[in-house]
């Protein structure tokens, strides 16, 4: 895909993404890399990192971080590293996540705390550490993964929706806040498409659903990456996709009841299946 709006808002084309050794974090890089953008890369996992650049098709250079977004020390130094590297970013993606799903009562603590830590505390740091660099450049594009879980707040997803709600409310307070140094703030609220967020799910029963809606999804990562861009190019906030995320949107919206009868009906599901 040509992304023509988004070349022609930042002709020096320079991008950093975390998450970028898997999924859709790897599907945004492939498609800036295909419109010749500079890339600045990370990922918790070297290895996955590597194999990704290693497929990518592009003239211009590609740097590797390893970083754990859940560090703010590391996620600091690694900032520091990219600005030794280049002038300026143009494009944040702070896409690094994690999925998982228990019931509350059986969900631990620590595993409460490390959703926290990477699904928010991550996406905060990318704001944190980046902002003070765009607001000086009084340009650039930040752009958030959260997911349509941060607005259908569903049984057994309460750390997951939490810390994805949380982020789709950062998101929109720095929306209003940057827009006046000529930042947009966009946040990408999808459902479920082919990834491996849930490759580490605590509960088989949560991994086996998620893998079925993945399964039966009519789009994949680099469909989402593309349209993502295009869109928060075009100064959309909000980006919801794919088709059955606007469905829930405006059931959560418009038809709340209808959404309480259905949650109700899983719970009834899960209590039965936990005993």
């Amino acid at each position: 895909m040509n992304l023509k709006k988004l070349n022609a808002l930042y002709p020096n084309k320079i991008a950093f993404i975390t998450g970028a050794g898997s999924g859709l974090g790897a599907a945004f890089a492939k498609v800036l890399s295909e419109n010749n953008w500079t890339l600045h890369l990370s990922d918790i996992n070297e290895n996955a990192l590597k194999n990704v650049v290693g497929d990518l098709k592009t003239n211009e250079k590609i740097f590797q971080y390893t970083l754990d977004v859940g560090d703010k020390h590391q996620f600091e130094k690694v900032v520091q590293e990219v600005f030794k590297n280049t002038e300026s970013v143009d494009v944040v993606i702070n896409n690094a996540g994690i999925g998982d799903g228990l019931l509350f009562k059986d969900y631990p603590v620590d595993k409460w705390e490390k959703m926290i830590e990477i699904n928010l505390m991550g996406t905060f740091y990318g704001c944190h550490f980046f902002s003070p660099h765009l607001i000086k450049q009084k340009r650039g594009l930040l752009l958030n993964v959260g997911s349509s879980a941060g607005f259908m707040n569903a049984p057994a997803m309460s750390a997951y929706s939490t810390s994805k709600a949380a982020v789709y409310s950062l998101s929109e307070s720095l929306h209003h806040e940057l827009k006046p140094y000529n930042i947009q703030v966009s946040v990408l609220t999808p459902t479920f498409f082919k990834t491996n967020i849930m490759e580490n799910a605590s509960s088989p029963v949560m991994k086996g659903y998620a893998e079925k809606q993945m399964k039966y999804s009519k789009t994949n990562a680099d469909e989402v990456a593309e349209i993502t861009l295009d869109k928060a190019a075009k100064g959309k906030f909000q980006i919801i996709h794919p088709t059955d995320a606007k469905t829930k949107f405006f059931l959560k919206k418009w038809l709340p009841k209808l959404v309480a009868k259905e949650y109700h009906k899983m719970m009834t599901k899960l209590v039965k299946m936990n005993g």
